[in-house]
């Protein structure tokens, strides 16, 4: 007894030794640490006094500025002072009266240097704050509040430690320690937050000159909203409502009253905007550490280093969160063996003891549940700003792209980047700290495990270790499995994107279901790498998922094996333990996975930003002084291969004064376009010089509008003025247009503007342009799309009239245009072969006289029909002798206006062509889960994946339970089995355990891939069958984002949360029955608690006016139906009807005595052919572009060539048939596009053949030979021609007549030019006067 009594003596006093020393050792740690803090703040003070400025008015502005966290500040370090000063005086009055000890000497010095410290931190924050400029806090101040923080936390956690093993500690480390914790907080708080709200606050001392612009620019109001209620309450939150996110709470009330939309979401601040973020980004990619700018090439270490920069002040906050919420997790494990070596003990005397306990574990949970919930914001605030960042970048970058660039990276890879490998970048903010949280946790897990079972822990260790190096190997091949899945997706979306961008043309030709599956035999490469990525996945899951148990089986058996005492403090505290450690090793596959995702992501995203710019010096600007010239281009060669010696342009020479108007003018293929293209900057100059003085407007051939309202084309970001405004709309003859329209300059365009007319596009564009008000315009054919009269009516109002003291290079094949030019070059073979005015040339060249040959031509087929039509009558007006000068005939059109337009102008909201995406309200119902889980076989699957997760469950806790039963309840009393028994029952359990998590992964990656390709192609052959309407009024974004991102989410992330669901659902369902066997009564709270959190987990939140009314009409077999009408009369309307890509509300359509709307879709267009009025060609070959299908012989393909004109042009490639066609066929102009359109309908020859402005981008003299040839080789066929050019249409049969929707003539040409009064003559008429100059 005496020899126990004294060992307990000599525990006692080895307890007493350890608390002593450890105490003195961390007072002597802080004492230290201030003292250093004392001598780097006061040198660092002495050198900032003799090197910056003071200002005398930067006080008044900071005080301003930062009142509440100056003050704050300031009176937390002169509290802190105070109280260590306090404390400090009670500590030597203590040792005074009762002794000075080692411990009380230290806490002495330790107390004396905080006072000193603080006090001088509080003299240097008044003074840099009232005489100096700094406008933030040092960093050297942030750096020492954030150390000062974690080494109060860590303090408190060892004083825990401490008090539980020693039972008492002076009262004074409590005081110490509280005051510590509470001011350290306050100033991470102030030193990390007050940068931001800096930066929000610096706009209110600039100088009102600075916003001016913005004010001129129509932003101000905008501004204006930004610093109003409707900012976000978040940026003008207090420190309690951050803490507690009480700022969301009028948002969450808003939200449970009622659906949320755009409107009710508050602004973001300035701060967090996405135009500050980006600048911010972009700073620190392009400037080195030294300040001066990089070389501009872009790599992915560079690219993850901005991206930290950008993101500093969110990852500090985030590490300090993530530092808490890990060492909170391992309070439960450290003092489990406590708690149940108190249950266990005969005597509960110390309950004070167990009230602590638990409230140390309540505490612990309170303190991760606070911090994680600030981990997860900051978290996401990380993602959003990484996401802003890269999304401007790229976006930027693909409007500087050269040519040469577009055509190696298709648009399918560019959806790519902005959906997919944007989105993994900022979703790998989440895993971001397990990097380094991975080791911490396993080495905290050991450090308790070696506290409780010894050196057993070195095998855990060991185990560990074998794991973590397991990752090289597995990490690489996730790598190269998702590099693949990647690079064929790419595939896929490249061939989608095109596809749906040419779904009109796909559908009119009966290819859509050729593309679908050539979509999904892609998807089925695509599949074959997405099983090795799943698989490989389910495998890294299984064995990481089973390490946890595997460490644990080893453990336990080495204990066993070498004698080391195992009891059920033990047992728990080492099961907990391990339990922390699953969660890590678990999320382990996710952060290999992740980091190789992020980084194939990031490698892509680099890489498209290391594609070459378009050359900033292919044009030299001139001064502004030199106001005469305004372009001029000397010896210059061009090329859009810079490798190639084939020249596009060759040896251009011409100079352009301002003002002067310049015609250019060419056969097909000539390098009109190309010319253009090469003042623009786009196309590489190889040798030469361009000259250029003043800014550019463009108005391409093909017309570009973006889906939104009209009003927005026009204006594109400029300020409304509204007198330009409606000067321009009348220039553009868009007045009459607008009031048609049911939303006036307010309605939406479709996708690509397919609610418009080609004419009402290439207007709306030329309005554009004009409203840009540049000094240079270059337009490319644009009068082409337009009937005689409008075109001549905008040839008027604005070439010479808005125009008229601007520099304008115009592209034309109307040769009544080229007359009014200052200047003309003729076009040939990539060179200018004739320069000059109108009449220098006529007679000078043979390249310009082909050309107004064909207009001879022209008139002299108007004359044969018709040859009492008189071209001096009624043409020439006498207020206005010019060509241009007659609006006459267009008036009497405009009086016939319908009556019954006004009434379809009451259009609600809903009338509009595109609506807003359809959003699910409330709940998500069980049956969209219940589809889901079912796709695949029936559902066959589920229950043997329940089983296996149930069983693993079962396992898992038949393991635990074994191993506390079959323990000791302490180390005095004897085992119930042998432990050969004991390990032997465990390894069987945790083998079985491991076995049904392997079932249970393999089961769900195939559930998953499959699921997903039945959803693919179920959704693809959806949208291929889909009406033409539903491509009209859904813009192919919202369709690219189903067959990228969503699609994505299908493939991996749905499976993997519904395993996860799957895990927690049977996991929480153990759980409860495990408490229901030993404290029912939990049950009474844990029950409630849980239906309220899954409930709210799973709680969130034909209408256009006709265009064709009332038709009736037959057009005769074999003969030849001319269509004219003005532009966006209902031309093209009536061709798609016939297509059925528009269906009939009423009335129908009979080919041949059928109707075609009782047959399919396929047999009724594949009977049709067309060439349409946007010539379309799809990324490939020529050979795939003439005959998709594979359908016809070499030797047919090169007749139809022949005939098309285009055999000369195909046999100068060097790859013939096979030469390549970019996407959008890009590298061929579109004359030469609808050339190979009319090979098309050539190798098909149908019976029923329609021309939609087939001719429109071609030159007078090759729309001749087309005509001719369609003459003969259709000359048993019915073909429908809609056409502008006159000419087109005087050889047909009869004439069809349309306005505003309806039939006003139908008749044969001579009989409706016998009739003067007939709206046909008068387009005559309009046409031939044009001819006549």
């Amino acid at each position: 007894m005496d020899a126990f009594e004294e060992s307990k003596n000599d525990i006692n006093m080895w307890t007493l030794f350890f608390k002593s020393s450890t105490t003195i050792f961390l007072h002597g740690f802080s004492a230290s640490s201030h003292l250093f803090m004392l001598l780097v703040l006061s040198i660092f003070w002495v050198r900032k006094k003799h090197t910056v400025p003071t200002l005398e008015n930067s006080k008044q502005i900071l005080k301003n500025t930062y009142f509440l966290y100056y003050w704050s500040s300031l009176l937390s370090c002169l509290g802190l002072s105070f109280g260590d000063l306090l404390l400090s005086v009670l500590n030597y009055f203590s040792g005074y009266k009762h002794g000075w000890t080692d411990l009380k000497f230290f806490a002495e010095l330790d107390f004396a240097f905080k006072t000193l410290t603080w006090f001088v931190i509080s003299v240097y924050l008044h003074v840099q704050f009232s005489h100096s400029s700094e406008r933030r806090f040092p960093i050297l101040l942030r750096i020492w509040w954030a150390f000062y923080f974690l080494m109060s936390c860590s303090y408190l956690v060892i004083h825990l430690g401490l008090y539980w093993k020693c039972s008492s500690l002076p009262f004074l480390l409590w005081v110490s320690d509280g005051m510590s914790i509470f001011s350290g907080f306050l100033f991470c708080y102030v030193g990390l937050f007050v940068k931001g709200r800096e930066d929000r606050d610096l706009h209110l001392v600039e100088p009102l000159l600075k916003t001016s612009s913005n004010q001129s620019n129509g932003d101000n109001e905008k501004g204006l909203s930004l610093s109003g209620d409707g900012v976000t309450p978040y940026a003008n939150a207090n420190l309690l409502s951050i803490f507690t996110f009480a700022w969301m709470g009028p948002l969450l009330s808003l939200g449970y009253s009622k659906i949320l939309d755009l409107e009710d979401v508050p602004q973001l601040d300035n701060y967090d905007s996405a135009k500050v973020v980006f600048a911010d980004f972009r700073n620190k990619l392009e400037y080195d550490g030294n300040g001066s700018v990089n070389d501009g090439k872009v790599s992915t270490p560079k690219l993850v280093k901005a991206l930290i920069l950008s993101t500093w002040k969110e990852i500090l906050w985030t590490t300090l969160f993530s530092i808490i919420c890990t060492l909170a997790s391992y309070v439960g494990p450290y003092f489990i063996g406590a708690f149940v070596q108190y249950f266990n003990s005969k005597t509960h005397q110390t309950k004070y003891k167990f009230y602590a306990l638990v409230f140390i574990f309540f505490l612990s949970k309170f303190i991760r549940c606070i911090s994680e919930r600030h981990l997860f914001f900051q978290l996401r605030v990380i993602s959003i700003k990484v996401r802003a960042a890269l999304f401007t970048i790229i976006y930027k970058k693909g409007l500087s792209l050269s040519s040469q660039s577009k055509q190696g990276h298709s648009s399918g890879k560019n959806a790519n980047l902005l959906s997919v490998d944007v989105e993994r970048t900022g979703l790998f903010s989440w895993h971001l700290h397990n990097i380094w949280r991975v080791p911490v946790q396993v080495v905290l897990a050991l450090l308790i495990l070696y506290s409780k079972i010894g050196l057993a822990s070195l095998v855990a260790f060991v185990s560990t270790i074998i794991l973590l190096l397991a990752n090289v190997p597995l990490g690489k091949l996730q790598e190269k499995f998702q590099g693949e899945l990647m690079d064929s997706k790419d595939q896929r979306m490249k061939v989608t994107s095109e596809a749906l961008k040419n779904m009109r043309i796909l559908k009119l030709q009966g290819w859509d279901m050729k593309f679908l599956a050539k979509i999904i035999e892609l998807r089925n490469f695509e599949t074959r790498r997405l099983k090795k990525l799943l698989y490989s996945s389910a495998i890294i899951a299984f064995v990481y998922l089973s390490a946890p148990m595997f460490i644990s089986m080893v453990t336990f058996g080495f204990c066993v094996l070498v004698g080391i005492p195992l009891d059920s403090g033990k047992i728990l505290t080492a099961l907990a333990t391990f339990n922390i450690l699953q969660g890590t090793i678990y999320n382990l596959p996710d952060l290999i996975y992740m980091v190789v995702q992020t980084k194939v992501s990031l490698d892509r995203i680099t890489s498209f930003l290391c594609l070459d710019d378009l050359h900033p010096n292919i044009a030299y600007k001139l001064s502004r002084d030199s106001v005469k010239v305004a372009i001029d281009v000397v010896k210059g060669n061009f090329s859009w291969e810079l490798h190639s010696p084939i020249l596009t342009l060759k040896d251009i020479n011409f100079r352009v004064c301002h003002g002067m108007k310049v015609a250019v003018c060419g056969f097909v293929g000539s390098g009109k376009s190309s010319l253009l293209s090469c003042i623009l900057g786009e196309m590489p100059r190889i040798s030469g010089a361009i000259n250029l003085n003043g800014t550019k407007a463009y108005v391409a051939q093909s017309p570009w509008i973006q889906s939104g309202k009209i009003v927005d084309n026009i204006l594109f970001g400029k300020e409304m003025d509204k007198k330009r405004y409606n000067m321009i709309l009348e220039a553009c003859s868009l007045k009459k247009d607008l009031e048609l329209f049911a939303f006036g300059d307010q309605t939406i365009i479709g996708e690509r503007g397919i609610n418009l007319s080609g004419g009402q596009k290439q207007r709306i564009q030329i309005a554009r342009a004009l409203y840009h008000d540049a000094d240079i315009y270059l337009l490319d054919d644009p009068f082409s799309a337009m009937d005689a009269h409008t075109g001549t009516h905008l040839f008027k109002e604005c070439l010479l009239g808005i125009l008229g003291s601007k520099t304008v290079i115009y592209v034309t094949h109307q040769i009544e245009f080229l007359s009014f030019a200052d200047l003309i070059l003729v076009m040939r073979g990539g060179r200018i072969t004739q320069a000059g005015k109108y009449e220098e040339i006529h007679h000078s060249g043979t390249d310009f006289m082909e050309l107004v040959g064909s207009h001879k031509k022209g008139l002299t087929v108007v004359n044969s029909i018709d040859r009492q039509v008189t071209l001096d009558n009624s043409i020439t007006s006498e207020e206005d002798g010019n060509l241009l000068g007659s609006d006459k005939p267009i008036e009497d059109d405009e009086e016939r206006e319908p009556k019954n337009c006004k009434v379809e102008k009451q259009v609600h909201l809903e009338g509009q062509l595109v609506q807003e995406e359809k959003r699910e309200k409330g709940r998500v119902g069980l049956s969209v889960y219940w589809k889901y889980v079912t796709a695949t076989y029936k559902g066959a699957f589920v229950p043997l994946i329940l089983l296996a997760q149930i069983s693993f469950q079962c396992l898992l806790i038949a393991s635990n339970y074994w191993m506390v039963w079959a323990t000791p309840i302490s180390e005095d009393a004897g085992p119930h089995v042998r432990g050969a028994t004991l390990i032997f029952v465990y390894v069987a359990l945790t083998l079985g355990s491991s076995l049904c998590v392997l079932i249970r992964s393999m089961l769900i990656a195939t559930v998953g891939y499959k699921t997903a390709t039945l959803f693919f192609n179920k959704m693809h052959l959806c949208i291929f069958r889909a009406p033409m309407s539903f491509f009209d009024s859904t813009p192919s974004g919202r369709i690219l984002n189903r067959a990228s991102i969503d699609q994505s989410a299908l493939d991996k992330s749905i499976p993997n949360q519904f395993e996860e669901f799957l895990m927690s659902l049977v996991g929480f369902l153990g759980t409860a029955i495990v408490l229901s066997q030993v404290t029912w009564q939990m049950l009474i709270l844990f029950i409630p608690m849980s239906v309220a959190c899954i409930w709210y987990q799973v709680r969130y939140a034909p209408h256009l006016p006709l265009v064709l009314r009332g038709l009736t009409c037959t057009f005769p077999g074999r003969m030849k139906i001319g269509i004219v009408g003005r532009t966006g009369s209902g031309k093209s309307t009536l061709v798609q009807a016939l297509f059925r890509m528009l269906e009939p509300e009423f009335g129908q359509i009979w080919i041949d005595g059928i109707n075609i709307s009782k047959i399919g879709l396929h047999d009724l267009r594949s009977s049709l052919s067309i060439i349409p009025q946007d010539p379309i060609m799809f990324e490939g070959t020529l050979r795939i572009n003439l005959d998709p299908l594979e359908e016809y012989t070499d030797e047919q393909i090169w007749e139809a060539l022949n005939k098309c004109q285009l055999s000369d042009e195909v046999k100068k490639k060097e790859g013939k048939l096979d030469s390549a066609v970019t996407e959008n066929g890009e590298n061929w102009s579109m004359g030469q596009r609808q050339l190979i359109c009319l090979g098309r309908v050539l190798l098909k020859r149908s019976k029923v053949l329609v021309l939609d402005e087939a001719t429109a981008s071609v030159d007078t003299m090759t729309d001749y030979l087309i005509q001719q040839t369609i003459n003969q080789e259709f000359s048993r066929s019915t073909v429908i021609t809609i056409a502008h050019r006159i000419t087109s249409i005087l050889a047909v049969d009869r004439v069809l007549l349309l306005d505003n929707g309806h039939i006003l003539e139908y008749d044969s040409p001579t009989k409706l030019l016998e009739n003067k009064t007939s709206s046909f003559a008068k387009l005559v008429k309009e046409y031939t006067q044009r001819f006549s100059s």
